[in-house]
This record gives structure tokens, sequence and C-alpha cells, in this order.
């Protein structure tokens, strides 16, 4: 990665979490030609300890200890964890620092920030990039190139942390989009929990059938692949957004009946048609 870090506002960065994304935030951040420090903190010791070893993280530090220091604050937790360390912080920040976080699921921690008067300089940000493997060894440089990442105004006061926010996301190689925190919620519920929520029920399908996951062809490879994801991150995010996840549901449970019904009849046209439809909107 070539793009050159000299415009960004922050020297000293932080990361509170090294999974896949904290981790391959702070790997793309140190990959610029002028890297910030990084400070970070992980649950695990070992990840930690590989990070520095690594040096991509140049002080490792308590999540306390990284808000009262760095310009830049990234919460790369699940969103629990994250509201938890926003109240638990309030009077640590210094008072020119850029707050953020990474989760999937926006309301709750715009939220609790706007209720800190976090207004000035909180952005929610989601980036659309990842993958079914999680931790440390997962992350790299190039997880950002290209992907688009979803950022959450609170309000206009926070005009220049948003300004702050894309150029970080624009200097790793994301494209930052601005989009209020309910209509993102919505949004990923379909285009993110409802694809997650299919592979994980079409694996236990699978599962439970007594086929093995070795006995699967390429499509059966891709369809399930994000079944792999981890359970506790995925139980906390559902939950965060299940009063958006009903009609996602329901729409895939009527698309299911549709197609049995199909099958069930032999109706190779109601069939043929099924398929066309799904094939045309995702040439699109």
């Amino acid at each position: 990665m070539t793009t050159d870090a000299g415009s960004l506002p922050f020297r000293r960065i932080g990361v509170v979490g090294l999974g896949l994304i904290g981790g391959s935030l702070a790997r793309a951040l140190r990959a610029l030609t002028s890297p910030p420090e990084i400070a970070a903190s992980s649950l695990d010791a070992a990840e930690l300890e590989a990070a520095v070893a690594e040096g991509i993280v140049q002080r490792p530090a308590s999540p306390a200890r990284i808000a009262a220091s760095a310009e830049l604050v990234i919460y790369a937790t699940p969103p629990a964890a994250t509201r938890a360390f926003l109240q638990a912080h309030a009077s640590r920040w210094r008072e020119d620092a850029l707050l953020m976080d990474v989760g999937s699921v926006k309301r709750g921690v715009v939220e609790q920030a706007r209720a800190l008067g976090l207004g000035a300089r909180f952005v929610g940000a989601h980036p659309m990039a990842g993958g079914e493997r999680a931790g440390w060894a997962a992350a790299r440089a190039d997880l950002f190139a290209g992907a688009r990442v979803w950022l959450t105004p609170l309000g206009p006061e926070g005009e220049a942390a948003m300004r702050a926010a894309e150029l970080v996301w624009r200097a790793v190689g994301a494209r930052p989009l601005r989009i209020e925190a309910e209509k993102h919620d919505r949004l990923v519920a379909w285009t993110s929990h409802l694809p997650q929520i299919t592979a994980t029920a079409l694996a236990a399908a699978i599962a439970a059938s007594g086929f093995p996951a070795d006995a699967l062809g390429p499509g059966g490879r891709d369809a399930t692949r994000l079944a792999a994801s981890p359970a506790a991150l995925w139980e906390e995010i559902l939950l965060a957004n299940a009063d958006l996840l009903e009609d996602p549901l329901l729409a895939m449970e009527g698309a299911l009946v549709k197609l049995t019904e199909a099958v069930r009849a032999r109706d190779g046209a109601a069939i043929h048609e099924l398929f066309t439809h799904a094939a045309e909107w995702r040439s699109r």
C-alpha cells in the first residue's frame, strides 16, 4: 500500500481490540508511507505480543491508557463492549481526541455517544469488509482496499470529526459514505445479517443430514463459508438488530416456501422463473 498518510491529522492512534477489523486497520495504518504510532490492547495476550513483535503496535496498553493518550481512539470491539468502554472512558479522553467504533450495528452505540455529549467528536463506522475468520492471525493490511465504509454522523456539530474520519478511511484505501444509523441498521439487516443467517442455517441443515463438510462442492463451500464465523459475535449482532430482522427473515422464509412448493409440485416453470429472477438481480 502506497497511500501517503501525510495528510492524516493523527500521529498517535489507539486501537482497542486486535481482531480481524481492528488488527487489519492497525496493519493498514502502519503500512502507510508515513505511518502513525499505534497503541493497542487485546484480550488475547499472545495476539498483542505478536502485533508488537511484527512492529505493527508500538505501545501495548490497557484500553484506559489508550483512551487517555491517543489522538484517535478506535473501538474495534463488539457493540456491548464498545458501549461499556464509552461509558467507562467518558472522563479520560484527550480534549482533542476523535472517537470511532467499527461495529456492524450502529443505533445503540450512536445513541450512547449522543447521550454522553460526544456529538462533536464521535463517528460510528462500519467497514463492509471481513470474512469468516477472526482474530489477529486473519488480519491483513489490504482488507479495506476498495471497501465501502459506512459512517454515521451524530449531528452537524460533528462535521469536522466526520471529515477527519473520512481522511483516515481513504488513507487505508476504503470508500467512506455517510448514512444515518437507523437507515444503516435496516440496510445491513438485509445485506449483511440475512446472508450470515442464511449461510448458518444452510450449514446447520446439511450438518443435520449427516453428510460431512468435505463432501461439499465449490458452490456448497461458497454458500456455507460464513457459517464458520464466530458464534458469540453474531449472537450479539443479531440480538442488537433483532427488531429490524423480522422482515428479512420473513422474506427469506417466503422464498424458501415458494421453491419448496415448486419442487414438490414438479413445477418447472415456477422454478425457472424464481431462478431467472434471482440471476438477473445478481448479475446487475
